[in-house]
């Protein structure tokens, strides 16, 4: 009996090449439809973030005398599209990602049972720490977010 293979070695190389461009252009597809729809998630969170704070974020030109009662009106929407957001991104990403939003919400000592507490940006200064300008960590906080959705 002999093997089909061994007598059609053309056609089974030009068989194996059919199938390798079939599995590649499949990743190509794949691979671009991923890439759209974490461009149109990114573009969404980016436009939510900065339509919400658009009074403190990039310029603080009105930041408000109680920064923590104007922040916690913004966390529903601004929740539902960190948690849309994150959805796009890769595990490792995302990993980094939560620990940045966890930043932004409790500040760098912040606690896991804590849902959020922006005492960070109130101005509160203590003798063992040195004084950070409110606005500017609010500014670092909310850039790093937002470089999430820079990423291609």
């Amino acid at each position: 009996m002999s093997n089909i293979f061994s007598e059609n070695i053309l056609w089974s190389i030009g068989t194996i090449i059919v199938l390798f461009g079939v599995l590649a252009a499949h990743r190509l597809a794949s691979h671009r439809n991923k890439q759209g729809h974490f461009r149109a998630k990114a573009s969404a969170f980016e436009s939510t973030i900065k339509r919400e704070l658009s009074e403190i974020y990039p310029v603080a030109s009105n930041w408000p005398e109680n920064i923590d009662g104007y922040l916690r009106s913004k966390f529903p929407t601004l929740q539902a599209a960190v948690s849309q957001f994150s959805e796009t991104l890769t595990k490792r990403d995302k990993v980094a990602f939560n620990k940045v939003w966890f930043i932004y919400r409790l500040g760098h000592d912040g606690r896991e049972i804590d849902q959020q507490c922006y005492h960070q940006y109130m101005g509160f200064s203590s003798p063992d720490k040195p004084y950070k300008d409110p606005k500017e960590s609010f500014h670092e906080n909310v850039s790093r977010l937002l470089s999430y959705a820079k990423q291609t």
